[in-house]
């Protein structure tokens, strides 16, 4: 899979012409054979020639609803975070397996839950997609899960981490996709999570499913005290003919462990397109609504956004 992001995002990224932006392509890639576009390893060092470090994090998609674009928000934003030179490990925690099947990656032979009984470690589950983007892909057989993390003595708080320590190192984001229900898995997964990201629909069922996902979150802080972990809700499928999207918006006011990102997921035909073709929304060839809106995500969580906002960290025309 190749990828790479075209050289005039990265200029209005940084904030710089375009012909400056080319001028640091050639230093940073100087055989490269096109200046039209940087791939992830070149992106990463112009990044951190300017003082950027990429975070270690561990981020959870996780809401107890179904269909709050929780599976597409989670490998679309795994496929920016990558193109934007951050090393990523997806990791599909849900039986259904909806994004493994997004990259169309056949059916493993071992899955998550082989790691779990010991049957393997993780770093042989792991499927390269590109330089920057690993997948760690799931399937029904991860019906097991729960079964077998009920009958395992474990500390709950480290039991995870232990799990993926052979391969963290190689990543600076973990991506978790949960499925919509509350099991041992989720627990597990939440206090995993140095980020949990809460997709939620302006409707009422979805809120209230946020509601109860904030709920068991508040309920793990109370039970872990050292447990320090970042909790965003993030609007999805915002539709601004509905007459009630912005209502149930305004409406839902966050507990003081909790924030509202400063982005809406708007609803856009890109997602189902890219899907059909087992592509991220970057993938198609026109711009799009998905597209504006997932790099802002991505930006967001590891920190880029904020960094090359301070007209400091810019670099002006030449």
């Amino acid at each position: 899979m190749e990828i790479q992001l075209p050289l005039p995002e990265v200029s209005q990224m940084l904030g710089m012409s375009l012909d400056r932006a080319r001028q640091l392509a050639r230093e940073n890639e100087p055989l490269a054979k096109s200046y039209a576009s940087l791939t992830p390893s070149a992106l990463r060092q112009l990044f951190m020639a300017r003082g950027f470090r990429y975070p270690k994090k561990n981020i959870v998609f996780h809401c107890l609803k179904g269909g709050a674009a929780k599976t597409t928000l989670a490998y679309n934003t795994a496929y920016r975070l990558s193109q934007l030179g951050t090393r990523v490990l997806l990791v599909d925690l849900d039986k259904q397996a909806n994004a493994t099947h997004s990259f169309q990656v056949p059916r493993p032979k071992q899955v998550f839950v082989d790691a779990v009984t010991g049957k393997c470690e993780i770093a042989e589950l792991v499927v390269p997609l590109h330089s920057h983007l690993d997948l760690l892909p799931s399937s029904l057989e991860n019906a097991r899960l729960e079964m077998e993390l009920v009958n395992r003595k474990k500390n709950p708080q480290t039991f995870y981490r232990s799990l993926f320590a052979g391969v963290r190192d190689a990543y600076d984001v973990t991506i978790l996709d949960l499925p919509p229900d509350l099991s041992h898995n989720t627990y597990l997964s939440s206090l995993f999570a140095d980020t949990v990201c809460i997709p939620t629909n302006p409707d009422e069922y979805s809120v209230q499913g946020t509601r109860m996902t904030l709920a068991s979150l508040e309920g793990l802080a109370e039970e872990y005290e050292n447990l320090k972990q970042e909790i965003l809700i993030i609007w999805t499928k915002y539709d601004a003919r509905e007459k009630n999207a912005l209502e149930y918006i305004q409406q839902l006011k966050p507990p003081p462990h909790a924030r509202v990102l400063p982005v809406v997921i708007r609803t856009d035909v890109s997602y189902k397109n890219a899907q059909a073709l087992g592509k991220s929304v970057f993938q198609l060839p026109r711009k799009s609504c998905a597209r504006e809106d997932v790099d802002i995500l991505a930006r967001e969580l590891i920190g880029l956004r904020q960094f090359f906002s301070d007209p400091l960290k810019k670099e002006t025309s030449a």
